[in-house]
């Protein structure tokens, strides 16, 4: 299926390297915030947010650490991805030649990369959000509303990719 692709090795960058990083850091950032908060929770906290960001839904207290926990594993299933599949192996929107096949696999690795950097901050502020309203805090604005634009940038962000492959010459 894939073998017509051209087997060229990418390799990560540094700066690739230190988003890759700065994702674990926040995935763990997440499990420190519950952490840190969590024995001071009362037994009842938002759960669901609609998109305007208020509570529509509660649960009990322990169901702070499911988002967390979906971000660990998608991310780590990403990451394995970024790290074990080869560029040849994956699906491109423009015919891949010996010429532009650095270019577009290094895009397609750039673009998982910073997917999975978004993914592992998109709980941040919904769970900071849960924290806040668990302790009828209001800041004035909704925290949580930001992890709908990160969700918005998420899917628009292969969009914005595959734009660029189209402009690459063959």
């Amino acid at each position: 299926m894939f073998t017509d692709l051209p087997k060229i090795d990418i390799k990560l960058t540094k700066n690739q390297q230190r988003q890759i990083a700065i994702g674990w850091i926040m995935i763990v950032i997440n499990f420190i915030i519950i952490g840190i908060f969590y024995t001071d929770l009362p037994d009842s906290i938002p759960a669901h947010f609609n998109y305007k960001g208020d509570v529509n839904g509660y649960g009990h207290k322990d169901s702070i650490w499911t988002l967390p926990i979906i971000m660990a594993l998608t991310y780590t299933l990403l990451f394995l991805i970024i790290k074990k599949v080869k560029p040849w192996n994956m699906n491109y929107p423009v015919k891949v030649t010996e010429n532009n096949a650095p270019r577009i696999y290094k895009m397609s690795l750039q673009m998982l990369i910073y997917m999975n950097l978004l993914i592992s901050i998109i709980a941040t502020p919904t769970i900071m959000e849960t924290i806040l309203q668990a302790h009828e805090i209001n800041l004035g604005f909704k925290i949580s509303s930001l992890s709908i634009i990160i969700v918005a940038i998420v899917t628009l962000l292969p969009l914005y990719y595959i734009f660029k492959m189209f402009k690459i010459p063959k």
